[in-house]
């Protein structure tokens, strides 16, 4: 992987400038004027507290915004003790791409653990630049993924998608693989390095699940950090699935034929420690369209059955069949609409089986596979509507056995269709 083309000459000259450092914590910011001050006085507190005996670096990666992020974090005063470099990445806008300045940044100033930090955080506490960045340069981890308490309706990518599929296939629960907050040392950042996969999605949305499939399937250290809630701007997953679905879905997809001899090993799922005291919270709540998410899945299946028919396993559409025909909505914008556990994993693993054949464009397969998603956020909803949060883990966990037991019959598919070699589509 090639980090420097999105190494601009303003970063390089503020990388050179500065030196070396022991510890940094890299905030990629674009579009982020209103909460890039607060999130850096906030980093720059914790680097001061936490890390006082090491040479710390803040470090705002910016891409182009159209607002005034970049003039903000210039002005920003964070204190004498932090360094800081302010700096806009080559390429285009996107996580991804300005990670590979962040990670060609750490490299050059030599530094020890390197924390990732959203630029939309606004539950952000100094203990949080403690608990992601202590792991690694006090006890040796080489890679800390966040374990936020969000609201119910907050990452259903992940609930229903990333953690179960990214547990199941390579055998370790981190319950926010795509979390958006990271630590890391840099000798893992080297090993990020070596890997020649970048490509449009890992450039973008893709960069969080790649990272954390690089770090499990690279025998990296790995633990969990205590952040406890997450506030940031989430919003209705019925209105807006943006570009991440296809992103993060693509990469983790495409990643089961890179990783095939290492995810059918995987027989076993394996607890990560999580590190750090556990922080108050209190997430915001996020509201959800049950009605307009049922709607959804019942236009794909209007329009797109033909598809569904092709990717599903005769026993999945059939199921799926029946479920569509036996809904029920309700004036008062309750329906009734129930998609099971485990027909939700078969149907992602009937997709990623597909995905690893399909002689199309798989984008266009992924982007059509969303009112099934659509479908099963409408089912867990219903089931966790009048749930607190520890019930409401509850169900996710039951997400996750399914995908667990199922695993078996991702296998069988995998082999009957000959995925990731020649297949027999």
């Amino acid at each position: 992987m090639d980090m420097l083309p999105a190494v601009s000459p303003e970063i390089d000259a503020a990388v050179k400038e500065v030196g070396t450092a022991d510890v940094m914590v890299a905030i990629p910011a674009y579009n982020n004027e209103s909460s890039i001050s607060g999130v850096m006085q906030t980093v720059a507190e914790g680097l001061s507290t936490f890390f006082a005996d090491l040479k710390t670096v803040l470090f705002v990666c910016e891409g182009g915004s159209l607002d005034e992020t970049k003039s903000v974090a210039r002005h920003t005063d964070i204190g004498l003790t932090v360094s800081k470099v302010v700096g806009t990445y080559r390429g285009a806008p996107g996580k991804g791409n300005a990670l590979r300045a962040v990670f060609q940044a750490a490299r050059d100033m030599g530094v020890q653990g390197c924390a990732l930090i959203d630029a939309d955080n606004r539950s952000i506490t100094p203990d949080w630049v403690n608990n992601l960045l202590a792991p690694v340069v006090r006890e040796g981890f080489d890679y800390v993924t966040p374990f936020y308490r969000r609201y119910k309706y907050d990452g259903t990518i992940t609930n229903l998608i990333v953690y179960p599929l990214v547990t199941s296939l390579y055998g370790m629960k981190l319950r926010q693989p795509i979390g958006g907050d990271f630590g890391m040392s840099g000798a893992f950042i080297e090993k990020l390095e070596k890997q020649d996969v970048w490509d449009v999605f890992v450039g973008q949305f893709g960069i969080d699940v790649w990272m954390t499939i690089s770090a499990i399937t690279g025998g990296a250290r790995i633990c969990q950090a205590n952040l406890g809630a997450k506030t940031h701007n989430a919003k209705d997953p019925a209105f807006s699935l943006g570009p991440m679905y296809l992103h993060v879905l693509s990469t983790v997809l495409r990643s089961m034929t890179k990783f095939a001899d290492f995810w059918r090993d995987v027989k076993v799922v394996q607890d990560v420690p999580v590190k750090g005291t556990s922080l108050p919270w209190e997430a915001e709540p996020i509201p959800i369209s049950v009605t307009r998410l049922v709607e959804e899945f019942n236009m794909g299946m209007a329009h797109f059955s033909s598809l569904y028919r092709e990717i599903l396993s005769d026993d999945s559409y059939s199921r799926l069949e029946q479920i569509a025909q036996s809904e029920v909505c309700y004036p008062e914008g309750y329906c009734d609409f129930n998609m099971p556990p485990d027909l939700w994993a078969r149907i992602v693993y009937d997709l990623a089986v597909v995905f690893n054949c399909w002689k199309g464009d798989t984008h266009k397969l992924i982007d059509l596979s969303s009112p099934l998603y659509f479908g099963q956020v409408a089912s867990i909803a219903n089931r966790t509507q009048s749930l607190e949060h520890e019930q409401t883990e509850m169900v996710v966990d039951d997400i996750l056995r399914a995908f667990v037991n199922e695993k078996v019959y991702l296998e069988q598919r995998w082999k009957q269709l000959g995925a990731g070699e020649v297949c027999s589509m």
